[in-house]
């Protein structure tokens, strides 16, 4: 490749293709130019071989026609293209040594020769055959060093020298296998009669020190070891002693490619630093790959976006790093199916594992991090230390370049400002930073969900339209974030090759993952699919398969009635007045999952459910403290049943209480900071107050609707119980806030179309008890503690059935509550009502 600095560079690199055409028009008229361009295509199918043919063409365009062998073989190759379709002036430029027009694949000067003219060694291989005596081309050598002729051969083959070496260092592998390894590495006669000469003199070469022989030796090392042979080594770079491919030569040894291109530094034209020769300027000069890579003359017209940039050129057109995507395919090292480099091989790699695989210490800030690029001497540099600093155009720091102009460089806060990073979406025409393909944000996101909905043959199912629409209302930056992960894009693609419409059963059907608990809760939240208890629904589920794992069908049938006929049944209709929560469902798991441990337990032990003891069961209780009392629900309804006999597991104690504030005031406390620390969300001051001063459990709170508020304009009425508490100032204008404000933080398939006072992540759902939980223990909040205190307070001052009414507390718990805080005048009023009774 050639580049050039300036910007007024010649029409040769910024024009190729044109050039060659106006030289081949003025040269063959008749010809079409539809054939003219499909040949320079064809022959020159890179950049770097357009520029060379063109710079040939504009220095010497009689190449084309006075059969002159010089310039580069693609004038040859477009001469030969175009010669059978009617191209009567080319003339096919002949060998400078014989004259014959064949093809001329040997250079020497500036002049070209054909294969057998242009041979180097045909000078220096022509000596006296040591049979016949006649000075003929030396084809082989005999045992004793002497030339041979192609009529004398020598009658050797080789491969016996090359056996009778091997086995003298005990490889392991019999004669046989030995045979098939020399022939593979060393197919031809020659060669294996080379090989057997280099061994003969040299066997250390099969030890570690084959750097030192040819190509064959180290062919016939490495099969050696692919089939196992011992006493074999792998010879490492005598330079750099790296045990990798030596696929060049330095001086009298083989060496790997960094080694070998020390020996081509040369220092670069512009930045003067020593480096590889990338490209070389149209004055000879060298480039390094850097350079080369911030010419403007070697930038393009990307495909996607429309920029001048480096391209890639690839299926999908001339593309630059930020539109080009790699292929996709199923990844060897994750097994995700993504963007994948060499993905039409038998081992592609995502860039993800590539990095992973790729890391080194920095060797400048010592940190081991993907390797970014290497400094001359071949050590590794991070991204960090490897971006160059420059002045910025704009604000004259010395900092990262982040974007550059015409102009010059930019660091990241100019370049945001500057109107060089906006641009026309190709396909909607709006004005903003541009994602990738010449697109915006949301007309990528857009473009690549549907691509991943589609089939092979790049079309989509029109049952899938409602997926689409419900996942392009989510922010764009979000959703193309969501689209780039490994498990939404498994879900797309099982989609994809499904048929028929999107329901509960499709998305059941699939394995259980968070994506496919997000796409659910988008699509009913959109109403694409109906509303349905999702922890009733996987708590039947779970319940399905953890009953298929019990071996013994008494004990699978005694649990399932149990299962279904106590705990189910009321899952169902504490579902069909208000949602279940996580915490309801983990309890009845653990009850489940204790009587299949106390069953399999009596198992163990010689006995049955309908057999057991007392004792068996004290026993029980004894070595699985943990969670023996969580059977005890199974083992009353199993006695109901006669299942049982005899037997009982004390009721849990209640630890109504035990958890409070350990400071008198610092409920209190909380409660102001809560109500007038404006920094705090008003999420966690609402949630907070609602804990600390009424005494809500989080499980209660995240169920609150908008529903349950009612503002009159002066006063404000929250509804918790069978009657609405009225919410004094400042709380209720937090909760008007929040009314207002509220927001869930799904970053996919987001609505606001839903009831809840307090939306979580999921779209169209509510917050989680654990999340809200979470948020008010980093504020310093424990929310059992806090509620306990609460209702120990509230009970003291207030009858239980009002306490039951307001707070929404059941009127067992609340006169509960009101005993343990010692809460009496209820009763004294009442005994006072029945002892004037009883004197009437």
């Amino acid at each position: 490749m050639i580049s050039s600095a300036t910007s007024d560079a010649p029409r040769f690199l910024t024009e190729p293709r044109a050039v060659i055409l106006e030289v081949l028009i003025a040269t063959e008229p008749d010809l079409p130019l539809n054939l003219l361009e499909h040949s320079v295509d064809q022959i020159a199918d890179t950049r770097a071989k357009l520029r060379r043919l063109a710079q040939a063409l504009t220095a010497a365009p009689d190449l084309l026609t006075t059969g002159r062998p010089e310039g580069p073989r693609l004038i040859e190759l477009l001469i030969r293209a175009l010669q059978p379709h009617g191209a009567s002036r080319l003339v096919l430029p002949r060998c400078a040594r014989c004259g014959k027009d064949h093809p001329l694949r040997r250079v020497e000067g500036n002049k070209r020769f054909c294969a057998h003219c242009g041979d180097p060694r045909r000078a220096l291989n022509r000596l006296p055959c040591a049979v016949c005596g006649k000075t003929l081309r030396v084809v082989a050598w005999d045992q004793d060093g002497r030339p041979r002729c192609q009529q004398h051969l020598p009658a050797e083959d080789g491969a016996e020298a090359i056996i009778a070496v091997l086995q003298t260092l005990n490889t392991g592998l019999d004669d046989q296998e030995l045979a098939r390894a020399v022939e593979i590495s060393a197919p031809q006669p020659f060669q294996r009669r080379k090989v057997a000469d280099e061994l003969t003199r040299r066997p250390e070469l099969l030890s570690g020190q084959g750097a030192y022989g040819s190509t064959r030796v180290i062919a016939l090392i490495e099969t050696l070891i692919e089939n196992g042979a011992r006493g074999i080594a792998l010879p490492a770079c005598p330079f750099c002693r790296r045990t990798v491919a030596l696929r060049f030569r330095r001086n009298d040894a083989r060496c790997c490619r960094r080694c070998y291109d020390e020996t081509l530094l040369l220092p670069c034209s512009r930045c003067h630093q020593p480096s590889g020769t990338a490209v070389r300027t149209p004055q000879g000069e060298p480039l390094c790959s850097r350079c080369m890579r911030r010419d403007p003359v070697n930038h393009e017209t990307c495909a996607g976006c429309g920029r001048l940039a480096l391209l890639t050129r690839g299926e999908d057109g001339a593309l630059c790093k930020r539109c080009w995507r790699p292929p996709l395919a199923t990844c060897s090292s994750c097994g995700d199916y993504k963007p994948c480099h060499h993905a039409d091989t038998d081992s592609p790699r995502c860039p993800t594992c590539t990095a992973r695989l790729n890391k080194e210490p920095c060797i400048r800030c010592g940190t081991i991090r993907h390797v970014w690029v290497r400094a001359d001497d071949g050590s590794a540099l991070c991204e960090t230390c490897a971006r160059r600093k420059e002045p910025c155009l704009t604000c004259g720091h010395v900092r990262r370049v982040h974007g550059r102009t015409l102009d010059g460089p930019l660091c990241k806060s100019c370049y945001a400002n500057d109107p060089v990073s906006f641009s026309d979406c190709v396909e909607c025409g709006v004005v903003e930073r541009l994602h990738h393909y010449g697109l915006c944000a949301q007309c990528a996101a857009t473009r690549q969900l549907r691509g991943s909905l589609a089939d092979p043959t790049g079309s989509m199912r029109l049952h899938l339209e409602p997926v689409v629409s419900t996942l392009t209302r989510s922010e764009p930056s979000s959703l193309l974030l969501w689209l780039g992960r490994p498990g939404p894009r498994r879900l797309l693609s099982d989609l994809a090759s499904g048929s028929g419409p999107v329901t509960h059963e499709t998305l059941d059907n699939m394995p259980p993952s968070k994506a496919v608990r997000f796409l659910r809760a988008a699509l009913v939240a959109n109403g694409v699919l109906p509303e349905r208890d999702e922890f009733l629904i996987r708590f039947e589920q779970w319940l399905e398969e953890t009953l298929q794992r019990i071996e013994v069908p008494e004990e699978q049938r005694d649990l399932r009635n149990f299962s279904v006929w106590f705990h189910m049944r009321r899952l169902r209709r504490r579902a069909a007045w208000r949602p279940l929560n996580h915490n309801q469902i983990v309890t009845v798991q653990s009850d489940i999952k204790a009587a299949i441990r106390l069953l399999s337990w009596l198992r163990e032990q010689g006995t049955s459910l309908s057999a057991c003891t007392q004792r068996d069961i004290d026993e029980w209780l004894v070595s699985n403290e943990t969670i023996a009392l969580g059977a005890r629900n199974f083992l009353v309804w199993s006695l109901a049943r006669g299942h049982a006999h005899g037997v009982v597991i004390p009721t849990r104690r209640s630890t109504r209480g035990q958890q409070s504030l350990p400071e008198p005031d610092q409920r209190w406390s909380l409660s102001r900071r809560l109500l007038h620390d404006t920094e705090l969300s008003t999420v966690d001051r609402v949630a907070g107050c609602l804990v600390l001063l009424y005494g809500q459990p989080c499980t209660r709170i995240t169920n609150l609707t908008t529903a349950q508020v009612t503002d009159t304009g002066k006063m404000l009425h929250l509804i918790l119980g069978t009657r609405p508490v009225e919410i004094p100032e400042p709380l209720s204008t937090l909760i008007r806030d929040l009314v207002r404000t509220r927001k869930g933080y799904a970053a996919v398939g987001h609505t606001d179309a839903h009831p809840w006072l307090f939306p979580g992540g999921f779209p169209g759902r509510p917050m989680s008890p654990e999340h809200l939980k979470k948020r008010l223990n980093r504020l310093g909040i424990p929310t059992r503690a806090g509620r306990n205190t609460a209702l120990m307070e509230l009970a003291g001052q207030l009858p239980a059935v009002v306490l039951s009414r307001l707070l929404g507390l059941h009127i067992n718990t609340a006169t509960l509550w009101s005993q343990d805080a010692g809460n009496t005048r209820p009763g004294y009023a009442a005994e006072v009502a029945r002892r004037a009774l009883r004197k009437d």
